[in-house]
This record gives structure tokens, C-alpha cells and sequence, in this order.
């Protein structure tokens, strides 16, 4: 009779090719975690802990380090994988709301296998510093105009400096503690002044709007916002939160974008009380426009009874626009009308103030912050409702209010307003949050 304690012995063989480094299965697991290390911010900031922020730029350092000892095809391409999968999963849920929910699943696939591919090709550079190189450079590469993969959002948490020099010198700091040909002492040494480097030293001081504003942040769910019947609903309460406003002596006011998911341009009934609520408050909001030959995605804004209307550049891939094969996903799968494009810049003056305008997806467009210095923001976020996305959104838009000296007010339909400035040094927030610990 064999003992229980061996009975273990016929999964052995299994187990040992399972630890095997060798093993293609070893390798995927090895990449899994590196791109969750790589991915770790995005999760981290659903907890508000300083010490997650301390560790998160590190953790992403030790994520390409295990990327750059992954040796193989195999490693690569399965780290872009799961990158892929881990930063831009959510962008399959929008299928539910053009009745191709059962399409999720094969979506998911498709944005990992694409960012799965573009690892791969830096694979193929043949020293690990180039190999490090082309992944930099990755994020510079925007399949379909979408560049949401801009590796500098790993900086916004900890110490370094949110811009390309800090990012720079994470990216350094993991090829130095890789490389195995620099003595001990050599690459601590390395390390410690790519550390000093990359930190960050000054807090920015943005221009910021010098008005009493309210942003307005709505929670109407995708499927319920263009339905006819609650268009009037949703209307009144726009109404409602202006006079609010109005009476709390607010001298703005900010709606998501669509807040009147209709043509307010054909509404001159609403157009008319807007204006006249604008000469006691100015109204940024989001609405259609259309014209004989053109429907766009717009924001309206109302001051002293006269309106200005700006329509979105940057239209959303596969959502606002078919950037490919538009006469098959037309036939096949997306039915809908496309945008067509409003200026590249679009800004307007505040109280002698210039303020950019951007709408969801131009609000993480790096072009838009080089000749900005205030940015109104309005989003729709119920599209990925229950997801990541707003929070790399936020990610997205730190990253560059830092990098530029921006501050950025954001009103949003789903999650989740913010005013946005340059990032505030770790130290300086550590120790704002022992002072109110110390008050209560």
C-alpha cells in the first residue's frame, strides 16, 4: 500500500515543467507579472494610500526589469499582451451599447494581440538597451490615432518627477539594475544619481481660473442618455443646477460633455433661455451640432447673452469615427453616424483668462497642453461605466498637466470630476496629511 505521502509523485512531472524557466508556460506567467508590475498605478489609485504611491513607481522599474530578463519572443510578446489587456480591457464594453455585447470577449483578444505585436518588434532589436529603447518608444506609436500607452503616467505616483526626464530615468534605472556586466558599487552609484535625476524637486505653480465655477458632474447611464423620453428630463435638470448656481453666487458653470444629447443648435427655444441665464452666469456645456452636411460632437459656451460653439478635433476611434474599412463595419457591425472633425485648437477668453477647450478625448491629447495654460475639460464616461478607464484618463491628464504647467477643470457624466494641477511633491503631500490627522 503506497503512503499518502507520495501520492503526490504522478504530478511531478507536471509541477517540475511548470517551475521549468525554460517552459513557455514559465514565460507567460514571468510576463503576466511583469505587466501587472507595469500596470500596477492604475489599480493602486482605486486606494487612496500614500504608501502605494511611494512603491508604485518602483514596482513599474522592477515590471521592465522582468521584462528585459525575459529573454524570448514568448516573454515579449506576452508582456505587450497583457499590458494591452490591463491598461485598455474597458474599451470593449462600449460594444454593449451597439448591441454587440457578444462580441467583448474576441475585442479584449484583438487589443492585446495589437500591443502584443508592437513588443514583439522591439524584441527583435538586437541588444537589451535597444530592446528598452523601442518600448520607450512605444509610446509614441498610436494605432488608430489612439495613445493612451504614453509610459509617462508611471511617474505621476511617487518620487519622480511627472515629465519625460523622470520617466526617463525610471526606464535608465531598470536597464542599469538589470545589466550584469557593472560591478555592485558601480550600479548602486548608477542607480542613486539616475534617483536624483529623475526626482522631483519643484512644486509648478499653474495659471488657474480666476472664477467662482461649479462643475457639474451627471450619472446618466449610456443607455438611458439619448433615449427621446428623457431627454426633457434630463434638460430640466440642467435648468435647475444653472438657478442653483445662480443663487449660490457662482459666476460659472461646467455640464458634461452631450449634457443635451441632442442638436442644441436646432433647440432655439433652449438656446434662447441659455442665453439669458449667461447674463447672470457664464455656461460651458456639452451638445450636439449639426448642419446640412455634418453632425459634431461640440461644447457650447454662453457669456452676457451671446454663445460661441466649438466642435471636438480628436474623435474617438472605432466610436466617433471609423478610421478603417468604414463601408464593412457600416454594413456589419457599427451602423452609426460618424463625426466629422472641428479645428485642431480651440480656445476662447474668460474674465481675460484663455482657456482651451477639450472634449473627453482631446483632454489627453498632448498637443492641446503645448499651448494651454487652462483647459475646461468635459467628458462622457458612462460609456465604460464600472471600469478603469477614467482613472487612466486622470492618469493621462496628470501626466501632462505636469509636464506643461496646465491646470485642468474636468466635469464628467459618470466618474469622475476633478480639478487637475501639477503634481504635488510626495513629501509635501506626507506631511499635509500628518497636519490634518493632527487637527482631527
Amino acid at each position: 500500500m503506497k503512503s499518502k505521502y507520495f501520492r503526490f509523485l504522478p504530478f511531478l512531472p507536471l509541477f517540475l515543467k511548470f517551475i521549468n524557466s525554460n517552459s513557455t508556460t514559465f514565460k507567460i506567467i514571468k510576463a503576466f507579472f511583469s505587466a501587472l508590475l507595469l500596470s500596477n498605478f492604475i489599480y493602486f489609485s482605486f486606494f487612496e494610500n500614500l504608501l502605494f504611491e511611494f512603491i508604485s513607481p518602483f514596482l513599474s522599474i522592477y515590471g521592465l526589469i522582468l521584462l528585459l530578463r525575459n529573454k524570448s519572443k514568448t516573454g515579449y510578446f506576452y508582456t505587450g499582451f497583457f499590458v494591452g489587456i490591463l491598461w485598455f480591457w474597458w474599451i470593449a464594453l462600449s460594444s454593449i451599447y451597439f448591441d454587440l455585447a457578444y462580441l467583448i470577449p474576441l475585442e479584449i483578444i484583438l487589443i492585446g494581440l495589437v500591443y502584443g505585436l508592437l513588443f514583439l518588434v522591439c524584441f527583435f532589436l538586437k541588444y537589451d538597451f535597444l530592446r528598452l529603447c523601442g518600448i520607450f518608444l512605444l509610446s509614441f506609436v498610436h494605432p488608430f490615432g489612439f495613445d493612451w500607452l504614453n509610459w509617462g503616467v508611471l511617474s505621476v505616483y511617487g518620487i519622480f518627477d511627472a515629465s519625460y526626464q523622470g520617466i526617463i530615468a525610471m526606464f535608465l534605472i531598470a536597464y542599469f539594475y538589470y545589466e550584469k556586466y557593472i560591478s555592485r558599487y558601480y550600479k548602486i552609484g548608477i542607480i542613486l544619481i539616475l534617483i536624483l535625476i529623475g526626482a522631483q524637486y519643484n512644486q509648478k505653480q499653474p495659471q488657474t481660473l480666476n472664477l467662482d465655477y461649479k462643475l457639474i458632474q451627471t450619472n446618466i447611464s449610456q443607455d438611458q442618455k439619448f433615449i427621446q423620453e428623457n431627454l426633457q428630463t434630463h434638460s430640466k435638470n440642467i435648468f435647475y443646477q444653472i438657478n442653483q448656481a445662480i443663487k449660490e453666487g457662482k459666476e460659472a458653470i461646467v455640464f458634461p460633455e452631450t449634457a443635451f444629447a441632442f442638436a442644441l443648435n436646432k433647440a432655439p427655444s433652449y438656446l434662447q433661455a441659455l442665453k439669458d441665464l449667461s447674463k447672470q452666469i457664464i455656461i460651458i456645456t456639452g451638445a450636439i451640432s449639426t448642419t446640412p452636411n455634418h453632425l459634431y460632437n461640440s461644447t457650447y459656451v454662453f457669456v452676457n447673452g451671446n454663445i460661441q460653439v466649438f466642435n471636438k478635433h480628436y474623435l474617438v476611434p472605432f466610436g466617433e469615427e471609423i478610421p478603417i474599412f468604414k463601408t464593412f463595419f457600416k454594413k456589419y457591425l457599427l451602423n452609426i453616424d460618424e463625426f466629422s472633425k472641428g479645428k485642431e485648437l480651440n480656445q476662447y477668453t474668460l474674465n481675460n483668462q484663455l482657456i482651451t477647450n477639450a472634449i473627453c478625448f482631446e483632454a489627453t491629447k498632448e498637443k492641446l497642453y503645448k499651448s494651454s495654460k487652462i483647459i475646461i475639460a468635459i467628458s462622457n464616461n458612462a460609456w465604460f461605466n464600472f471600469s478603469s478607464e477614467y482613472k487612466l484618463q486622470n492618469f493621462l491628464m496628470r501626466f501632462y498637466a505636469n509636464n506643461y504647467n496646465v491646470s485642468i477643470y474636468h466635469a464628467v457624466n459618470g466618474k469622475e470630476n476633478a480639478v487637475i494641477k501639477p503634481k504635488e511633491i510626495l513629501i509635501l503631500k506626507i506631511k499635509e496629511k500628518l497636519l490634518k490627522q493632527n487637527e482631527a
